[in-house]
């Protein structure tokens, strides 16, 4: 089945239940239309790597892959696929708010298109605050609205077990991806106070948990269990899942300070700006000069860095090996998660498929 099928029923999935949430809200009050105005705009792009991970885990547990006849907008692994990508832009919504980040895929971030409603409008008080406010609601709509289009698709003819399975790894999901982000946010205010020299450590626990478990390896538990997989089957996904989501949410980072604006939709160096604490940012610390170490982390702290500045803090990341181990690291995961992926019990259709996605994560330039 061509997975440009699989996303458009997804897309009209999210599309469908939008309509019918913008029904809801009209009849409360047309002051509500921007909220779903700006989930509808957030979820028509992006990579859609949950659902194709989610989808494709599901369909190696099957003795063959769904045909496009054999699915619909209706069909449960359409709805647990459409739920997790409203899940991962609700995450985006905050984790936007969070980290300061004024773009998303080349647009305004949702708390900025508040902010622009609000000037726009000429509101009274502050357009900051209004942004802050509105963004924190419609990433907690959206976190909502995943969790009922999780419930309905598995009221589509999901035997009790799949069921049980399903909600079990999704709870976890939630719970453990909100864990990682607190940790991140701890991390960029605690981290100039900390001298344990345990940054790195640090920063591969918040990479598991606000990351590799959340976007990859739970997506490929859910996709199994509802298609019924055992215990055994679900620990060797997250064999996979977890060493890829590592090299994943790395190359992330080597895109957020080295990655091209034009391509990755973000400010060049964001990741920089707004002092992440990542492991490329830990390896680089742990290996300057103590008189290095002190100019880069003020800088780090400041926000307020310029083009210069951040060509710098570039070079010093280069200089330092951090860039080359982080490469190596890359590297390392993804060999670990492909030789994962070699000993599941899976269909070929469904491993062929998951070593080509493995390969687009892995090898992404945004």
């Amino acid at each position: 089945m061509p997975q440009d099928f699989l996303l458009e029923l997804v897309q009209a999935k999210l599309d469908a239940f939008c309509e019918l949430k913008r029904d809801e809200l009209s009849e409360i009050s047309e002051d509500l239309i921007p909220l779903i105005d700006y989930t509808q705009a957030l979820l028509a792009g992006g990579k859609r790597f949950r659902a194709l991970f989610c989808y494709w885990s599901y369909a190696g547990q099957l003795a063959s892959a769904p045909q496009e006849h054999d699915l619909t907008i209706d069909s449960p692994i359409v709805g647990v696929a459409a739920a997790l990508e409203m899940f991962h832009a609700a995450a985006l919504v905050h984790d936007d708010l969070l980290d300061q980040s004024d773009t998303r895929r080349g647009a305004p971030a949702i708390h900025k298109r508040f902010e622009s409603l609000h000037q726009a409008n000429g509101y009274v008080g502050s357009s900051e605050r209004f942004g802050l406010a509105g963004s924190v609601l419609v990433g907690d709509l959206m976190l909502a609205w995943s969790s009922e289009i999780f419930g309905e698709a598995l009221l589509l003819g999901v035997s009790e077990q799949a069921e049980s399975s399903c909600r079990h790894e999704f709870g976890k999901m939630r719970f453990e991806v909100m864990a990682g982000q607190y940790l991140d946010v701890l991390e960029e205010n605690a981290a100039p106070t900390r001298t344990d020299g345990a940054a790195v450590a640090r920063a591969n626990k918040i990479m598991l948990y606000k990351t590799a478990k959340y976007s990859l390896e739970a997506p490929l538990l859910i996709g199994a269990a509802l298609a019924g997989a055992e215990t055994e089957t679900l620990s060797g996904l997250s064999d996979f899942g977890i060493p890829l989501g590592l090299a994943f949410q790395l190359r992330d980072d080597v895109l957020g300070v080295f990655g091209d604006p034009e391509v990755t939709g973000k400010p060049a160096g964001d990741d920089i700006r707004e002092g992440k604490r990542t492991v490329l940012i830990a390896l680089t610390l742990e290996t300057l000069p103590k008189s290095v170490a002190n100019i880069f982390e003020e800088l780090l702290i400041s926000g307020e860095i310029d083009s210069e500045q951040l060509e710098f803090m570039r070079q010093t990341i280069t200089d330092s090996k951090a860039l080359e181990k982080t490469e190596r690291l890359i590297s390392e995961h993804s060999y670990r998660s492909i030789e994962a992926l070699a000993a599941l019990e899976i269909s070929d259709q469904g491993r062929n498929a998951l070593a080509r996605l493995a390969d687009q994560v892995i090898n992404r330039a945004k």
